[in-house]
């Protein structure tokens, strides 16, 4: 009967609803159970599906938005390739005749993707939070990470311990690893790879706000209150994405970094020019060398070596397992391949199960979001607004490489989605900085 607990975030976003609206629900309620509430653990009463916390406080919200806020949707292209991802989650196993698997994917489809995105599209621009919720996800990701330390040095997730007791039989397979003598910080995101990712998206954030109040002071404003605090966040954060001790997440961040760092110059397109160079020059020497890091047969298993060297044997195995299943993939029920029971690249992850169509989707579906905010960010009228979309869009390609080391799954999933839900709200900000802003786009 303790696993009824599952239920309760439902039944206080349900509540916030009732007294403030959707937009206050998804700012305390949804961004609190999915930055610090582990979602292996389970309410589960069959026929019905598994539910876990992010998912009983979701539903409510997103019955809410469709019936509260459908009115202010506005079409967009993503909204076609969001469907195409869920249907074909569904479909892989429909078609290989799983009709429950089918059932219970497209549940969790549209919980864990359609939710987020509507989420993402219709309560942060649409209601002027964008500040608010960039605020509050730092502030909860910050806690987090507090929490978080325990598991670097003690080398146990302090979550797992606690929740497990509430939770008994679903202890989780997600033991805290090892690397260097200390534990890989997963926290309540089951994986440290997916924890990197929960972590830079706030690093990307509190860069983007601490950039921002610095030129409030520069403009001659009195010094925003929460200045201080800003640099805390960041210090706080650059030890969080450290102890995950995960390379692509490390990756992922350097690269969102140095693309919203674009957003920042005085001539946009010249500093474009000069990473995109620079990325090339140095990938260049990086992928050789990186050939010749993987060659040789795999030992010592658990060293960042090994690790790197399973990943490349991953395509070895698994392409031509793709290949043969087709549009649609194998569905849940993959063959497994060399003892190689986790893909840990998402990529070839919905290739297999979800075939062609679903990996090509992903990928769409993340370079149209990328072209999107490219548009906005060239018509962008002040510092402010276009280091902003840069922000966006270094997220989004950050999230994109990472994806390549490591599934997507739990709260990065909820994440993405949510990302690119708000990518396609982003209007121009009405606001101007009284600092020089309109700076040199081209020449």
């Amino acid at each position: 009967m303790i696993e009824l607990s599952t239920l309760i975030p439902g039944l206080i976003c349900i509540y916030v609803i009732s007294r403030w609206g959707t937009a206050e629900a998804f700012r305390l309620v949804f961004l609190p159970v999915l930055l610090l509430v582990p979602q292996y653990f389970f309410w589960t009463a069959r026929p019905l599906p598994s539910i876990n916390f992010m998912q009983a406080a979701v539903i409510p919200l997103g019955i809410a938005m469709i019936v509260k806020d459908g009115h202010r949707w506005r079409f967009t292209r993503s909204d076609v390739w969001v469907l195409v991802w869920i249907a074909s989650c569904s479909y892989a196993d429909y078609s290989k005749g799983l009709t429950t698997n089918a059932i219970f994917g497209l549940f969790n489809s549209i919980t864990c993707s359609l939710f987020p995105y509507m989420a993402g599209k219709l309560l942060i621009e649409q209601t002027g939070s964008r500040t608010k919720v960039s605020r509050m996800y730092i502030l909860l990701i910050s806690y987090s990470t507090f929490l978080s330390m325990y598991e670097f040095f003690l080398r146990r997730n302090p979550y797992n311990y606690i929740f497990s007791h509430f939770y008994p039989g679903q202890w989780t397979i997600w033991l805290t690893q090892i690397r260097w003598g200390f534990g890989r910080v997963a926290g309540p995101f089951s994986q440290s790879e997916l924890a990197g990712m929960m972590v830079f998206t706030a690093l990307l954030l509190a860069l983007w706000l601490g950039r921002y109040n610095y030129q409030e002071k520069a403009a001659k404003t009195l010094p925003p209150p929460l200045l201080k605090r800003a640099k805390m966040h960041l210090g706080i954060l650059l030890v969080a994405i450290y102890i995950t001790q995960a390379r692509g997440p490390w990756i992922g961040a350097i690269l969102a970094i140095v693309i919203a760092g674009i957003g920042l110059a005085k001539v946009p397109l010249r500093r474009t020019l000069i990473v995109t160079a620079c990325l090339v020059l140095i990938g260049m020497p990086l992928y050789l060398f990186g050939k010749d890091y993987l060659s040789g047969p795999r030992k010592d298993y658990g060293s960042e070596k090994e690790t790197a060297q399973y990943r490349a044997e991953l395509f070895t195995n698994y392409i031509p397992v793709a290949e043969i299943g087709g549009a649609w993939g194998w569905g849940s029920n993959w063959p497994v391949i060399g003892g190689q029971r986790s893909i840990d690249n998402e990529y070839l992850y919905s290739w297999v199960t979800q075939g062609y169509v679903g990996s090509i989707v992903l990928i769409v579906l993340l370079l149209d979001t990328v072209v999107t905010l490219i548009f906005h960010a060239v018509a962008a009228q002040t510092v402010r607004e276009r280091h902003f979309v840069l922000t966006m869009i270094g997220l989004i390609v950050g999230i994109a490489f990472t994806i390549s080391t490591v599934f997507l799954g739990d709260q990065s999933n909820y994440l993405l989605f949510l990302l690119i839900g708000w990518a396609q709200a982003i209007r121009q900000a009405p606001e101007r900085l009284t600092a020089p802003s309109r700076m040199r786009l081209y020449t």
